[in-house]
């Protein structure tokens, strides 16, 4: 039997086809290989770079903690655990756990990480964020066409598409409102385009972005003596000393007022894909999220008019291609093949030969791989939209300037 195979400029026109329609429900769902894309270091990096900034009474917590979990755990699994320890200790200050004695000595070592994990990912990025904004570009184009908000669920801490959007100028909201201390709204997260929401919903024209494993930029700040705690957003990054941040939810009960965030953003993804047509773009994740998995798979499941395409930096492992054959309305696109409509094949030579003039950033001739799984590839993919020139750096461009037009590129 022939070996199956599929056509990488098809499939690139195909993508842009379903990016063009503005009628169907349009959302990305980012991991963190659009933070390493920018050069911040990834999740394996991260948990070795905190290991050795913390001080070495700490690092003897975070090293035993660490050694008591599986090989592979990382930072987030940590503070999962340093969590659970937290809650079972409650007030006590004489119970122990892993080295672990009484409840300042906990939350010392929680918020520790969390501080070292705002240091790495709060530095400039070394590639810079050209194309996050030629993103926000993008996205900023749809503004006035679109029926639907574009709506943004990442699981990055960073703030560097905050940083794009700002910088391009595209009205965003996150869940926060406010402008001293803003505070969390969840009726504002929760509101659907309805009469009976006309005061809490957002301007369609308002991208939504949704941080599903917190930002470096929350904190908890502290309530009156008998007053819940509550999440705020910062102005800027410039947390104090022994300030909380809101990073990664326990998987435990913890406080209900951090577990708020993450359950309205999990939440809003859940009923997202539920229902309507929608089209779900899945860039820089390695599907290693439990919970979140079973989200887009209920999605998958329970809605027929859910479209889900999900782009993988390096080849696509077997047990995800299963995913793909079992559910026909999931396409999995890898650098070495795919699996769309439930067929799984290799790539074939592209069935239009490339101009010497044309820019096919979804392909490598070279190498015979697939390169939208890498953000700064599908960045590009999306410049040929608008036919903005390459952007520039945030540093390079005075307050609301941007890169020259450079005309539009015909379909």
């Amino acid at each position: 039997m022939e070996a199956m195979t599929h056509d990488p400029w098809r499939v690139a026109q195909e993508l842009r086809e379903q990016l063009s329609s503005d009628k169907r429900k349009l959302a990305f769902f980012f991991g963190a290989g659009t933070s390493i894309a920018a050069g911040l270091p990834g999740i394996e990096k991260l948990t070795e770079g905190i290991e050795n900034q913390l001080p070495e009474e700490l690092k003897k917590q975070f090293k035993a903690i660490k050694d008591d979990l599986p090989a592979d755990s990382n930072v987030e699994q940590i503070l999962d655990r340093i969590r659970t320890y937290r809650e079972l200790i409650g007030k006590s200050e004489e119970k122990e756990y892993m080295s672990i004695r009484g409840s300042t000595a906990a939350r010392d070592l929680d918020v520790a990480i969390c501080q070292e994990i705002s240091k790495a990912v709060a530095k400039e990025s070394s590639n810079g964020i050209v194309s996050h904004i030629t993103l926000a570009q993008w996205i900023r184009a749809l503004h006035f066409s679109r029926n639907t908000p574009v709506e943004m669920f990442t699981l990055n801490y960073d703030v560097l598409f905050e940083q794009a959007m700002e910088h391009v100028g595209v009205p965003f909201f996150d869940g926060f409102i406010g402008s001293v201390s803003p505070f969390f709204a969840p009726e504002s997260v929760e509101a659907e385009l309805t009469p009976e929401s006309v005061n809490t919903y957002p301007p369609i024209s308002w991208t939504r972005l949704w941080k599903l494993h917190g930002s470096i930029n929350w904190q908890i700040k502290k309530g009156a003596a008998e007053a819940q705690d509550r999440i705020t957003r910062l102005h800027g990054m410039q947390n104090g000393s022994g300030e909380e941040l809101v990073i990664f939810p326990s998987r435990e009960k913890y406080v209900d007022s951090r577990k708020l965030p993450f359950w309205a953003f999990q939440e809003r993804l859940r009923r997202l894909l539920a229902g309507g047509e929608c089209l779900l773009i899945i860039l820089g994740y390695r599907f290693f999220d439990q919970h979140l998995n079973e989200i887009i798979l209920q999605g998958l499941r329970s809605n027929p008019r859910l479209a889900i395409t999900a782009l993988q930096y390096a080849d696509v492992p077997n047990e995800l291609a299963l995913y793909a054959k079992e559910y026909r309305n999931l396409s999995l696109i890898g650098s070495d093949k795919a699996c769309i409509g439930g067929v799984v094949g290799t790539w074939s030579e592209p069935s239009v030969k490339r101009k010497s003039v044309e820019s096919w950033p979804f392909w490598d001739d070279v190498a015979r791989k697939f390169k939208l799984g890498d953000f700064a590839a599908f960045a590009s993919f999306l410049e040929l939209f608008i036919g903005i020139g390459a952007p520039k750096h945030p540093k390079d461009t005075g307050p609301g300037e941007e890169a020259p037009v450079t005309g539009d590129i015909k379909r």
